[in-house]
């Protein structure tokens, strides 16, 4: 189902605008300065260059979303298992892994818009309950933080509802 990819796509691709400018604004608000800067460079220039990567050179996409995604995986994991170790990380410097869950999801759709939808789904919707289980297990369990993880489901099971219906998971001619 065509339509179902290109919705899930366009809710992330929408939710990365929405969002990007948002945590900008955010950012910009609580850190001015250079320091402000480092800290948008630090997810907004790994976001354009994932995407870019996913979309024209899926072939280097993979590897490296693949190490990004099972390193913001396992610090959800680490944050749901030591939740007081986390507070103070998430009380000095905000929500830090919610931010490269945000980060990875726009990369993550353009790559299984066409390939591997059913991996990149289950990523996604794995990505999803790890940080609502995080983040309900810690104390800053805000509600900004849940916003981040709805849209990201969304598209997750969007995905999976794509790869069953197309029948035609993994492409075989990457380029």
């Amino acid at each position: 189902m065509e339509n179902v990819r290109k919705l899930a796509l366009y809710l992330v691709l929408a939710y990365a605008v929405v969002g990007g400018l948002v945590t900008i604004n955010q950012t910009l608000a609580d850190h001015s300065g250079l320091f402000g800067l480092a800290f948008t460079s630090a997810w907004l220039f790994p976001m354009v260059i994932g995407c870019w990567l996913a979309w024209r050179r899926p072939m280097i996409a993979f590897p490296l979303l693949m190490i990004w995604s099972m390193s913001v995986l396992g610090l959800l994991l680490w944050q749901s298992l030591a939740p007081s170790w986390w507070n103070t990380i998430l009380n000095s410097n905000g929500p830090i892994i919610t931010t490269a869950m945000f980060a990875l999801t726009a990369p993550l759709a353009i790559y299984g818009y066409k390939r591997r939808t059913r991996f990149v789904a289950l990523i996604l919707i794995g990505l999803s309950a790890l940080n609502a289980l995080a983040t309900s297990n810690t104390e800053s369990g805000e509600s900004s933080e849940l916003v981040i993880t709805i849209p990201v489901l969304a598209a997750g099971v969007l995905f999976l509802i794509a790869s069953f219906v197309d029948k035609q998971d993994d492409s075989v001619e990457e380029k």
